[in-house]
């Protein structure tokens, strides 16, 4: 590996393992890859809640465009901005759910009166016309923690689903309950 490629991979681990409730890292090597994106296929294949509605994760196949993909191990402290990470769209594009964190829901509920939730944090919008079939869109989300680290750029992450996750646990041998895994793209700057 050359000099400066390691030492910018050096300076990833050490900012990401400073991070609040991470526990461990592992950058993807080329068989780790292809078998994430082979569970994620199948995670695809198999459609959300029990198979009865499609769904797209474009934050994971966003960061595994990029050259370096990392997983994070992280415990219940590791908190990402997740504010944007989940929606229920038709064909046509029209939002017709989306996820709303815990910290803005009494807000959400004053502006979005006839809003109806259908578990704790995720709404639908009673009033939109759907156009074709819905589907739900797991999308790429920020990684500030990486914002300052030199000689990287296109930095993005996305949640694997719980199929990945649980093969990712148990092949680095973090199982067990208060634990999840969150993959991150990055390219090293010409």
């Amino acid at each position: 590996m050359e000099p400066i490629r390691e030492e910018i991979l050096n300076d990833v681990k050490k900012t990401v393992m400073d991070v609040t409730g991470v526990e461990a890292i592992r950058f993807l090597d080329p068989e780790l890859r292809e078998e994430i994106i082979r569970i994620e296929h199948l995670a695809e294949k198999n459609g959300a809640c029990g198979g009865l509605m499609p769904f797209r994760n474009n934050g994971v196949w966003e960061a595994l465009s990029r050259e370096i993909n990392l997983i994070i191990i992280g415990n219940a402290h590791f908190i990402i901005d997740n504010e944007d990470l989940l929606t229920m769209l038709d064909t046509s594009g029209q939002v017709l759910g989306e996820y709303v964190p815990p910290h803005l829901k009494e807000e959400f509920i004053k502006n979005n009166p006839r809003a109806s939730f259908l578990s704790d944090d995720f709404v639908l919008y009673p009033d939109v016309e759907i156009n074709g079939e819905p589907y739900f869109l797991i999308d790429e989300i920020a990684f500030p923690p990486l914002e300052k680290v030199v000689g990287i750029t296109r930095i993005t992450s996305g949640s694997v689903s719980t199929m990945t996750d649980d093969w990712i646990r148990a092949k680095v041998g973090c199982e067990g309950p208060g634990r999840w895994t969150h993959l991150v793209g990055f390219d090293i700057t010409p």
